[in-house]
């Protein structure tokens, strides 16, 4: 008996699909590739996924209720992750829940590095076999290479098929391919420049990737992505529980982010000319969840008690056997991990910033879902991970979206006018990070919201300027703050900074602020000593100092001591690509690294709630 099924019509995609019956709008939306937002994971917690069902919409789900103000489900919204198909139906994906490509970050802090790859071109000028010459094709090549200062090679099992040939065709002169202690192939003299590798900084929500022309050092070309498992769900816990839930979610995970690299490789190859065959090997840095899903290795104890990885050390693969399309031959190296939570991007970021050569006491943070810290110097780093959540990428937030065109990313109040930017300056569909922590900031200091993170209700406001006051609106029992009113947006509607909000930005900032005030108490120390705050990933980036400051988000320190260091993740796995010498220093950094399990300690919901107060604002 055939399945019944049910033909769903996608607006504005004009995708026709045939959809099992039950199946839900969400799921027949990741089947066809039409990328919805969906930060809970498909849970129906976030209210990311909204979707418009235009004609006859079927009853709200008990979920949709909890979610979706009473004005939302009179539009006809509804939840595509809990909108399951029993009919045909017409479906209106909203301009602010479709997952637009976000502004990604690949810039950062450049460190000089010495030139010492893991991928070497050696011309070599071999005599031939003679009578008084019979070495076999190999020794003859081993040989010539111990000759140019490259002793105890070995010969892969593949090149070794296709040595003889190759020898004779290029009449003994050639260029051999050296990727670690292994030769790999044969190439023609003249393409001994042509050697590349790929440097990836595997993020949780964005992909970046750099092309590195491996004689020179340099950066050939660039790319980002968002990260296109972030259909799964917004954070690590939500895609271990996926994998947990079908048999299938590890690989159907991994095989999106080798499609996302694979991707970026042909992008940067065609920015440089080059071909994918001439990218010999590939490095990566991620976090322990990225790391695990792109090595088959397996998550589900990253997630429970007592949390532990699978595997820490780094690692080398062959680079088919992932799926990842370089020289046949080619490798992946993926750097070591700290701990369960703290991966091998925040021992990029040690490398990239030197802290782990300082003599000064400095801290780092790498501000995303999950918010790495790491404190230290030479002698003594310490390390934490602190469950932001995905606030500051704009996720379970009422109108926020990700760093992309129309996102609110920067709010100013001159007087009581209220200035709002848009990224490319077009008319604003949501908010995102930046917007956000700038839109909280200011409402703190003109005492519409309180140091306790309550909005003042409209009966509570006769101090505020008026025209700021009558932003102040009441929604289903929430107050919300107008951003920008419906004829200014794009959507038909306006923006809002709701109460709910305000909560989320208070448990995203009092994570980190815990967390970095629990690492000063741990090395002894406090604000006061020291000598840098780094901030790195792309809200770091993009943050203004001065609001990070005046939010608590990171220690008080004077401005100048803030300094932005980019995707220095990024920069760390660069660093190991160029440099093989460094992959055994990473190892003894990650090794070295303490790492403190914040949820451990007695003190740390203390820490935490005093860290959710706003430090300004009116009583």
């Amino acid at each position: 008996m055939s399945e019944k099924v049910h033909r769903v019509v996608f607006v504005p995609e004009g995708r026709t699909l045939n959809v099992p019956d039950g199946q839900t709008l969400l799921e027949a939306a990741r089947s066809a590739g039409i990328r919805i937002n969906a930060p809970c994971g498909g849970k129906g917690t976030c209210g990311g996924c909204r979707i418009v069902v235009p004609e006859n919409p079927p009853p709200p789900e008990e979920s949709c209720l909890r979610v979706l103000s009473g004005e939302e489900i009179h539009r006809n919204l509804r939840l595509a992750c809990q909108l399951r198909v029993r009919r045909n139906l017409r479906v209106v994906i909203p301009e602010e829940t479709r997952l637009a490509d976000q502004k990604i970050l690949v810039e950062g802090a450049e460190r000089r590095t010495a030139l010492a790859p893991n991928v070497r071109k050696v011309v070599l000028h071999l005599p031939p076999p003679s009578v008084a010459d019979q070495r076999s094709d190999a020794d003859r090549l081993l040989d010539g290479l111990a000759e140019k200062g490259l002793p105890d090679l070995q010969l892969d099992f593949g090149a070794a098929r296709d040595l003889s040939g190759r020898l004779r065709a290029l009449d003994f002169e050639t260029a051999a391919v050296v990727l670690g202690s292994d030769v790999i192939g044969l190439e023609r003299p003249s393409a001994a420049d042509a050697c590349y590798g790929v440097a990836f900084d595997i993020g949780t929500t964005t992909l970046a990737g750099y092309l590195v022309n491996l004689v020179t050092g340099e950066v050939a070309a660039a790319a980002g992505r968002t990260n296109p498992q972030t259909v799964y769900g917004d954070d690590v816990v939500a895609r271990i529980e996926y994998c947990g839930r079908d048999k299938r979610g590890a690989r159907t995970l991994q095989g999106l982010v080798v499609d996302a690299m694979n991707a970026m490789i042909r992008e940067v190859c065609r920015k440089a000319a080059i071909r994918p065959s001439v990218v010999y090997e590939v490095t990566v840095v991620g976090n322990t969840t990225m790391n695990h899903l792109l090595l088959r290795l397996p998550v589900d104890p990253i997630a429970r008690a007592p949390f532990v990885a699978a595997s820490a050390s780094g690692q080398s693969v062959p680079a088919r056997d992932l799926g990842l399309k370089i020289h046949p031959r080619g490798r992946l190296y993926a750097g070591p991990l700290v701990a369960s939570f703290v991966g091998a991007d925040t021992v990029g970021v040690i490398l990239a910033t030197g802290l782990h050569e300082s003599d000064r006491l400095r801290m780092a943070i790498d501000i995303g879902t999950n918010g790495e810290i790491v404190l230290g110097m030479r002698d003594r780093l310490i390390a934490c991970s602190t469950a932001a959540g995905p606030a500051f990428e704009g996720a379970r937030i009422r109108y926020g979206m990700r760093a992309a065109t129309g996102a609110i990313d920067r709010v100013d109040l001159d007087g009581d006018r209220l200035i709002l930017h848009t990224i490319d300056e077009a008319p604003p569909v949501g908010l995102c990070g930046t917007g956000l922590l700038d839109a909280v900031v200011a409402l703190v200091e003109a005492g519409i919201v309180r140091p306790n993170g309550a909005m003042r209700s409209a009966g509570d406001l006769a101090e505020c300027p008026p025209e700021l006051a009558r932003r102040v609106v009441g929604t289903d029992g929430d107050l919300g703050f107008v951003l920008a009113s419906d004829d200014e947006t794009r959507i038909g509607h306006p923006v809002l900074l709701m109460q709910k909000d305000i909560r989320e930005v208070q448990l995203a900032k009092g994570a980190i602020a815990a967390g970095t005030a629990m690492l000063l108490e741990e090395f002894g120390a406090t604000a006061a000593d020291l000598e840098e705050v780094l901030l790195a990933g792309a809200f770091g980036n993009f943050i203004r100092p001065e609001r990070a400051l005046a939010i608590g988000l990171i220690p008080n320190v004077p401005r100048e001591k803030v300094k932005f260091v980019g995707n220095a993740a990024g920069v760390g796995a660069r660093m190991l690509l160029v440099n093989r010498d460094l992959r055994s220093v990473a190892e003894d950094v990650a090794r070295g690294t303490e790492h403190i399990e914040l949820s451990r300690r007695p003190d740390f919901q203390q820490h935490f709630a005093e860290a959710m107060h706003f430090p300004t604002g009116r009583p």
